[in-house]
């Protein structure tokens, strides 16, 4: 074979495995309909009756989702507070995700925020910045943090556990399950599908104590119609070796709202272990500038979310 032939070829499957391995960009979304939803100066907040599993049962809480647009600094990985940053910052869909449940005479108070970027013609970034994660119970508390840094993610975690410990690793790029819920909300058309590698969810990974790493999964989408509801979509990944189903139910339609979502794994430990299915449905849902709700007179709004005062 001629050498000019064998560079073409060797070019030709360079660009191929390239392809394949290169991260998928966001599509921009609908200019005027992302804006007017996004850009109201208030956030989304969503409250679900929650069924979640510990402990080889099911117990009953809530979980709220906040989703909300906010200048946020890439170099840095916080959000822009100052006019003298702002020109440096991009725009992020931060979600905040609460999840409250009792097990026993004591409980559970679980929190993550996820900044992934938005899309414009000015950038693509195409992976989520930062992952904050932290669990509170009676016995005591874990924090966990992913950052993005080029190729990998930074990850330290800090726990009262032995097992979790104080540690600092890096992981692999490879897609985040805690950025499936942002990714729905900006561009559910991009969602990865098939045999993918993944990162498990945060919330998942510190309830069973789980080393973090990439693991082997398959997603799936599937759209259908529900009588009145129209137009759904739901969004499973399987995690063959983690014994682990996370399926996330949503609007089709923009603003690809979330509906509810089902989670099961193996629950408990030793032989007390049984395959438990954790459940949320939405139950509520507003539209408002929280943040400058937070007088005493404005606790009469938790009632709109159906919160206890």
């Amino acid at each position: 074979m001629r050498p000019k032939m064998q560079c073409i070829i060797l070019l030709t499957v360079l660009s191929l495995v390239f392809l394949h391995y290169m991260p998928t960009a966001f599509s921009l979304p609908d200019e005027s309909d992302f804006h007017s939803y996004w850009y109201n100066h208030g956030a989304e907040i969503t409250r679900f009756e929650l069924e979640q599993s510990r402990y080889g049962e099911i117990h009953p809480g809530h979980a709220i989702l906040i989703f909300v647009t906010e200048p946020f600094l890439p170099d840095i990985h916080v959000k822009s507070d100052y006019k003298s940053s702002r020109l440096k910052s991009i725009p992020v869909l931060k979600l905040n995700f609460i999840k409250r449940f009792d097990t026993g005479i004591y409980d559970y108070s679980m929190m993550k925020s996820v900044f992934t970027p938005i899309p414009t013609e000015k950038q693509q970034y195409v992976k989520t910045l930062k992952v904050s994660t932290t669990r509170q119970d009676w016995c005591g508390h874990v924090y966990l943090q992913y950052n993005l840094d080029g190729d990998r993610y930074n990850v330290k975690q800090y726990s009262y556990f032995e097992k979790e410990g104080d540690k600092t690793i890096t992981i692999p790029s490879v897609h985040l399950e805690d950025e499936i819920w942002t990714c729905i909300r900006i561009a559910p058309e991009t969602l990865p599908i098939g045999d993918v590698k993944m990162i498990p969810g945060s919330f998942f990974t510190t309830l069973r104590m789980i080393d973090i790493g990439e693991e082997k999964a398959v997603a799936e989408l599937i759209n259908k119609k529900e009588g009145e509801r129209g137009d759904v979509s739901l969004y499973t990944v399987t995690y063959p070796s983690l014994r682990r189903t996370l399926s996330i139910r949503f609007n089709r339609h923009f603003p690809h709202d979330i509906l509810s979502w089902s989670e099961t794994y193996p629950s408990g430990s030793g032989k007390n272990a049984e395959v438990l299915t954790t459940n949320a449905r939405r139950t509520h849902a507003v539209v408002m500038d929280y943040w400058n709700k937070n007088s005493v007179k404005d606790i009469e709004l938790r009632k709109e979310l159906g919160l206890p005062r």
